[in-house]
C-alpha cells in the first residue's frame, strides 16, 4: 500500500488533472458502528443469542426431568433396562450438545455474512461516491494519521448507507435459525 501511494506521489506530477480532487478517506469502522443496517443487525443478533439461550434452556430443563426419571426407576427396572435408558439419555445429549454447537456455529456465521454484506454495500456506496467525485484514490481512515475533513466522506456515506436500510432483512434469518433448533 505504502509502495502504491510513493508511486503516485513520485508520478503525480507527470499528469494533469482538471477537476479532480485527489484523495478521500472513509471511515469504516465509524459506518459499521453507527449505521442503522448495523444497528439493526446487532439488535437482532441479540434477540437471536437470546431466542438460542431459551431454548437451550429449555432442553437442559427437558434432559433434567429425564435424569431425574431414569433415576427414580433405577430400584425398580432390570439393570440391563437401566442401562438400556442412560444408553438412550446419553445418546440424547450428545444428539442435543451437537445441534447446539452447530447452532452456534450457523448464528456466528449469519453475523459475518451480515457484516459482510453491509461492508459490500459501504464499498459499492464509496466506489460510486468516489467516481461521482472524481477521486483518485479513497482510503479507510484507520491507514491515516492525519486528513483535513474537507476529504472526509464518512458522513456521506453513512446517509447512503442509512437510505438502504430497508434492503437489509436480518431479521428472518435469526428467526429462520432459531426455529430450525426448535425442530
Amino acid at each position: 500500500m505504502r509502495l502504491l501511494i510513493l508511486i503516485f506521489i513520485f508520478f503525480y506530477p507527470l499528469f494533469s488533472f482538471s477537476d479532480i480532487q485527489e484523495f478521500g478517506y472513509v471511515d469504516l469502522k465509524y459506518i459499521l458502528k453507527n449505521s442503522l443496517p448495523s444497528k439493526n443487525l446487532q439488535i437482532e443478533m441479540d434477540k437471536g443469542r437470546n431466542l438460542f439461550q431459551q431454548s437451550i434452556n429449555q432442553e437442559e430443563n427437558a434432559l433434567r426431568q429425564a435424569e431425574k426419571e431414569i433415576n427414580e426407576k433405577r430400584d425398580t427396572i432390570s439393570k440391563e433396562d437401566f442401562q438400556l435408558l442412560v444408553k438412550d439419555f446419553e445418546e440424547k445429549v450428545a444428539s442435543i450438545q451437537k445441534l447446539v454447537q452447530k447452532s452456534r456455529q450457523q448464528l456466528e456465521t449469519n453475523f459475518q455474512l451480515s457484516q459482510k454484506l453491509i461492508a459490500d454495500t459501504i464499498n459499492e456506496l464509496v466506489i460510486n461516491m468516489a467516481k461521482k467525485e472524481n477521486l483518485l484514490i479513497v482510503f479507510k481512515s484507520d491507514n491515516i494519521i492525519y486528513v483535513n475533513d474537507d476529504f472526509n466522506y464518512t458522513t456521506l456515506i453513512l446517509e447512503e448507507l442509512n437510505k438502504r436500510e430497508s434492503q437489509f432483512n436480518f431479521r428472518q434469518i435469526y428467526t429462520d435459525l432459531i426455529e430450525n433448533l426448535e425442530k
